[in-house]
């Protein structure tokens, strides 16, 4: 992380490692007086392969979509730093994250946890967390 730090993009996924991430992304925001945004990305490699992305509506019912949701909502309404955005995507968390998230916001460090809540804890660096580190055009803070 770079004094020049001015955007951050945290993404979650309910665990504890991302739990860990996104108080570490706050710190962070705060000593640098950096635009925070949060992320919450609902797997599903079902949709169309061009841009991974569905509109909410189709969704709206999904447990894990609601769960997804509220969590974002409750990260949104307890930190005292001020969030400056969220986004709650359905689709390939690499893909939505990589392409579309960290290269439109302009994000200069991307803090993401090690393993997600579906990983498992065998591999030295979850799928995903491995993904990012090597294709996103900005810092990657990995936290266990």
């Amino acid at each position: 992380m770079t004094p020049h730090t001015k955007n951050i993009l945290v993404a979650i996924d309910g665990s504890q490692n991302s739990n860990r991430a996104f108080n570490q992304a706050v710190q962070l925001a705060q000593r640098c007086n950096a635009n925070l945004y949060l992320t919450r990305v609902v797997e599903d490699y079902y949709l169309n392969e061009d841009d991974g992305i569905l509109q909410m509506v189709n969704y709206e019912d999904d447990p894990e979509v609601v769960a997804a949701r509220d969590d974002l909502n409750q990260k949104f309404m307890m930190t005292v730093y001020p969030i400056t955005d969220t986004f709650l995507r359905i689709g390939d968390p690499k893909k939505i994250i990589a392409d579309y998230l960290v290269r439109g916001l302009k994000i200069d460090l991307l803090v993401i946890g090690k393993f997600g809540k579906n990983n498992n804890r065998r591999t030295s660096l979850g799928k995903i967390a491995r993904f990012l580190k090597t294709n996103v055009s900005c810092q990657v803070l990995i936290v266990e």
